[in-house]
Formats: structure tokens, C-alpha cells, sequence
């Protein structure tokens, strides 16, 4: 189990589901380093919730038979300050994932996966980081190389050209699932480093963040899908 942050993550749950909502309430409530500081179940109070609170983590869940629904994702983005959304959802279709990444969504954790997957997802979103499913990860890739995802700026050659071997090591750490301070530590560098380094690949790739970074790394062989 990783070592929990010095203050508790601030979780809010969003599910219409009393029952599930009150089960997810339980799970997180029994996690060291976890605090869930509110929950509801219809779209205005959750608005008013999310704006009172600022939770770090927005936890929404959805399913066919009762949603709160991705196009939700926009009104949650309006109102919040740290943009880390969570979608917990019973559909599996890697294109729904997608789009509800595209509307904000910064972690997909389908609702039949163990506890231990949402605890993971939670801590890795905190921290900075995505959180998709590998299959999710390899669909991004595929499509943004057949153009269902707008194209980065080219040419890719001459962008990658300009990365320093470090900057390389970096990238290919990332596409491991590392985080900044796991990035430091494994390359004897202070996470402060890390950071002025991520901003140079960001510059020399024309790309905004860590989401980009990950698919542009898989499909130019800059890093390896994970096992």
C-alpha cells in the first residue's frame, strides 16, 4: 500500500445510486490518507457542492441504468478549480472512454474492476497523473494516427529532433506510469528538475499536458505501452 499523503485527499462522490453511493462511501472512508467530504445524487446539488468545496478529487459515477452523465463533465469543469475527474463507469466501449476524456475526465475506472483499482486511480490523479486502461491507451493511439483525434503540429521528426537524451529518459519514465517524484528519484534529480524538464518537452513538442505527452510517446516510440 503507498504511503499516504500528510493531509487526507478530499474526495467528493457523485452517483444517483443512494445505495452504491453510500457502499463508495465505506471503501474510501476505510482508506488511510482518504476523506470523503461530501457526496449527492442530482446535478444541482452536486454543482453546489463542487463549488463550496473544491474537493481534489471528483468522483462521478455512471452506468447505463442510472447517470449522472459524460456531458456533466462540462458543468463540473465550469465550477471547479482542480479539474481532476474521475468517471466510474459500467460501459466498456473504449470510444465512450474517449469522449469522455475529451470532455474533461482525467481518470476512467470501470465499475467492475476490485476497490484497489479506484484507490490507484484516485492516488495517481491526485498526484498529477491520468489514469486509463491500458486497451484505452492503444485506442488513442490508433485513432489519433488514423486522424479521428486532431493531428499534432507537424513535423513530428524536427520536434523530436530537439529533445535532449534526459528529456528522452523522461518520457520513456512517464509512458512507465512514473510519477514526477519516481521520475527524481530514479534519475538521481530533484522533482523540482523534473518539472523545468517536463516544461521543455512540452515547449519543443507543442503539447499542453501529461495526457498528450503519453499518446505522442506511444506512437512515436518514444515510450512502451506498459505490460
Amino acid at each position: 500500500m503507498p504511503t499516504p499523503p500528510s493531509s487526507p485527499i478530499r474526495i467528493l462522490l457523485l452517483n444517483k445510486d443512494a445505495i452504491a453511493r453510500a457502499g463508495v462511501y465505506l471503501l474510501l472512508e476505510s482508506r488511510p490518507g482518504f476523506k470523503v467530504i461530501g457526496h449527492a445524487g442530482e446535478e444541482e446539488q452536486a454543482l453546489k457542492l463542487v463549488r463550496q468545496e473544491q474537493p481534489d478529487i471528483i468522483l462521478l459515477h455512471e452506468s447505463t441504468e442510472n447517470s449522472l452523465g459524460s456531458d456533466f463533465l462540462s458543468n463540473l469543469l465550469a465550477v471547479t478549480r482542480k479539474p481532476r475527474i474521475i468517471l466510474v463507469t459500467t460501459n466498456c466501449d473504449s470510444q465512450y472512454h474517449m469522449e469522455a476524456v475529451k470532455k474533461g475526465a482525467v481518470g476512467i475506472v470501470v465499475a467492475e474492476n476490485h476497490p484497489e483499482i479506484l484507490y490507484k486511480a484516485i492516488e495517481k490523479v491526485y498526484a498529477g497523473e491520468v489514469w486509463l486502461d491500458r486497451s484505452l491507451i492503444a485506442n488513442f493511439v490508433i485513432q489519433k494516427t488514423h486522424g479521428d483525434i486532431p493531428a499534432f503540429i507537424e513535423p513530428k521528426t524536427q520536434r523530436i529532433a530537439m529533445l535532449s537524451e534526459r528529456e528522452r529518459e523522461i518520457i520513456a519514465l512517464i509512458g512507465e506510469g512514473l510519477k514526477n517524484q519516481q521520475i527524481a528519484d530514479q534519475l538521481f534529480l530533484s522533482e523540482v528538475t523534473v518539472r523545468h524538464h517536463l516544461t521543455s518537452i512540452f515547449r519543443k513538442l507543442a503539447i499542453s499536458d501529461r495526457l498528450e505527452l503519453v499518446i505522442f510517446a506511444y506512437q512515436n516510440n518514444l515510450a512502451r505501452l506498459p505490460e
